[in-house]
């Protein structure tokens, strides 16, 4: 299986579809590539129940983080941050020759999507964030002794990334669950910050929403993928 490099640093994905004729490899000159990024702890396995639906007409790549899964894990505080997280999915997209891609995570990982929007615009065709939010700790948090887990303080001690938002060109999907509190409470900060954005609250989960109704969270995905397709609006805010 592939890995990227990042300074030395190895980084593992997968590659996945297209399994429609009728589309293109590597995704160039047909639909843009979907990159999608797991949560803190797990590994690109995440994502099992996506792979089949979400790769039939598009090519899907899946990675680790650095310090999960089958991806290096650098010794050191300093080899984590959310900007190096960030490159490393560079690295990923340049090792898989893609230009270009919709970008999302769930949670940690999309700490790591909205990360690499802001850094790498041009690389960015849409974004989707599940389960995450923009900002970092708060003042309490940081009150807290470092855990002395570097991977773990990286996702906790994250740059806040609100006064980024109303600069974002990508059309965004914003999901979360209507039982997972600390992520609602943010979810005004993306709605008040992205332009271009679509809200979308999936009932009865509470965090980790693609994994507890994941046929709903895989449609609401394609649904926003089609529509950014063929141009329809994706501005709202939906229940569902």
């Amino acid at each position: 299986m592939p890995r990227a490099d990042n300074d030395g640093v190895r980084i593992y994905y997968e590659d996945f579809g297209p399994r429609e004729e009728t589309q293109t490899w590597p995704g160039e000159d047909g639909l843009d590539p979907l990159v999608l990024a797991h949560g803190y702890g797990v590994d690109l396995t995440m994502w099992d129940w996506q792979i089949e639906p979400l790769s039939w007409r598009r090519r899907l790549i899946l990675w680790d983080a650095r310090g999960h899964g089958r991806s290096a894990a650098p010794a050191g505080d300093e080899a984590y941050s959310m900007p190096l997280f960030a490159q490393d999915l560079r690295a990923v997209l340049d090792d898989a020759g893609v230009k270009r891609a919709i970008i999302g995570g769930m949670s940690f990982g999309g700490m790591i999507a909205l990360q690499f929007a802001v850094d790498f615009p041009q690389r960015t065709r849409a974004l989707i964030l599940s389960d995450s939010v923009p900002r970092g700790a708060t003042a309490t948090d940081r009150a807290e002794p470092p855990s002395r887990n570097p991977l773990f303080d990286s996702m906790m001690q994250r740059p806040d990334l609100t006064p980024a938002l109303p600069a974002l060109a990508a059309q965004t999907l914003v999901i979360y669950g209507e039982h997972d509190q600390r992520i609602a409470e943010g979810v005004p900060v993306l709605a008040a910050g992205l332009q271009r954005r679509r809200i979308v609250c999936l009932a009865g989960c509470s965090h980790g929403s693609s994994a507890q109704r994941p046929d709903a969270w895989t449609e609401v995905v394609q649904a926003f993928l089609e529509d950014i397709e063929v141009g329809r609006p994706i501005e709202g805010e939906i229940t569902k």
